[in-house]
C-alpha cells in the first residue's frame, strides 16, 4: 500500500492525462470578455422574487451527448420547454426511461447543414454542446466549428435573444494549444468568434470546463471517469495544498493539478446562461459551480 501523497499524485497524473486526451480548449477571441455579468445582483433572488423571468423554450444543439443531455435534464427541471437537436435524434442510453426525457422534443438534425430556423423560432435561448475529438485536423475543424457557427447565425436570424456555448478551460488551451489538435482549436476559435459577432458578451455565456466527469461508468474513448471517482479527485485537488501547487507549477504539471468538474455543475452553469442569470464567460471548476448556484438555489 502506498502512502496518501503517492495516491494523490497518481490521481493528479491521471486527471492531467485525461485533460490532454479529451479537453482541448478554444482560443479566446479578443471581442469576448472574460468577466461574468449577472443580470441581477443575485440570479436566485430574482427568481424567488418572481420578477421578469419566465421559463420558455430552449433549443440544445448536441442535446443527446454527454454534456448536452444533462443540460436538457437541468433545463426541464428549471421549467423550460426543451428541444434537442442531434445527429441521432434520440435520447442517450443512460437517460432512457427517466421521466424528464418525455418532456424533451428529440429532433434529428445537423446544424452545420440543415436549416433549423423553424426549430429555433420562439426560443428564448439556444445552447451549443456540439464538439468532436480525434486526431485528423480536417475532421476536428469541421466538427468543432461549422455546427456552432451556423447555429449561432440561425439562432440570431430566428430572433433567439441568447446563446450559450460549452467550450473548454483556458488552462487546457494555454498548455495544449501550441502542441496538438490544431483543427480542434481552429474550430473552437471560429465558433467563439461567431457567437461574439452575433450576440456579444451581454447576450451570451461561454462555459469553459476542464476535465468533465460524471455518470455511472468509466469510458476509454473518449476518456471519462464516473461520478464517484471523479468527485473524489475533485475534492482532493480542491484542497489548499494542491490549489497552491497548481498555481505555481508550469505547463502540464500545473494542469494536472486542476480539479475536474461534475457534468451536472456544467449543466447548471449552462442553464443559468440560458435563463439570462449569467452572461460573459465562466472558466474553470470554481467559477462554473458559482455560476450554477443561482439555478441550484432557485
Amino acid at each position: 500500500h502506498g502512502s496518501l501523497p503517492i495516491v494523490m499524485a497518481r490521481f493528479a497524473t491521471l486527471v492531467g492525462l485525461l485533460c490532454l486526451a479529451v479537453n482541448v480548449s478554444a482560443f479566446v477571441t479578443p471581442t469576448l470578455p472574460r468577466p461574468v455579468h449577472s443580470v441581477a445582483s443575485s440570479g436566485a433572488l430574482s427568481l424567488r422574487a418572481g420578477l421578469s423571468f419566465q421559463p420558455g423554450k430552449v433549443v440544445v444543439l448536441g442535446g443527446a451527448g454527454f454534456v448536452g443531455s444533462r443540460v436538457c435534464k437541468t433545463l426541464v427541471e428549471s421549467g423550460c420547454s426543451v428541444t434537442s437537436v442531434s445527429l441521432s435524434g434520440v435520447p442517450p442510453e443512460w437517460a432512457k426511461g427517466e421521466p424528464w426525457v418525455e418532456q424533451v422534443q428529440w429532433t434529428a438534425g445537423d446544424a452545420a447543414k440543415d436549416d433549423l430556423k423553424g426549430t429555433m423560432s420562439g426560443a428564448k435561448a439556444c445552447v451549443s454542446c456540439v464538439g468532436v475529438i480525434g486526431f485528423d485536423d480536417e475532421y476536428l475543424a469541421a466538427g468543432n466549428g461549422p455546427p456552432t457557427v451556423e447555429g449561432a447565425k440561425m439562432a440570431k436570424a430566428a430572433g433567439v435573444p441568447r446563446f450559450v456555448y460549452v467550450s473548454v478551460a483556458d488552462a487546457v488551451r494555454d498548455n495544449v494549444g501550441s502542441i496538438a489538435l490544431k483543427g480542434y482549436f481552429a474550430g473552437k476559435k471560429e465558433s467563439e468568434a461567431a457567437i461574439a459577432e452575433a450576440y456579444g458578451a451581454d447576450n451570451s455565456l461561454i462555459v469553459c470546463p476542464g476535465f468533465v466527469y460524471g455518470g455511472d461508468s468509466f469510458a476509454i474513448s473518449p476518456p471519462r471517469v464516473n461520478q464517484q471517482y471523479g468527485s473524489f479527485v475533485e475534492n482532493t485537488l480542491s484542497l489548499a495544498p494542491f490549489k497552491a501547487l497548481a498555481g505555481v507549477l508550469p505547463g502540464v504539471a500545473g494542469l494536472a493539478l486542476q480539479p475536474p468538474v461534475c457534468v451536472d455543475d456544467v449543466a447548471k452553469a449552462v442553464t443559468s446562461g440560458a435563463l439570462g442569470l449569467q452572461s460573459g464567460r465562466v472558466d474553470g471548476t470554481e467559477s462554473i459551480k458559482e455560476a450554477g448556484a443561482a439555478v441550484q438555489s432557485a
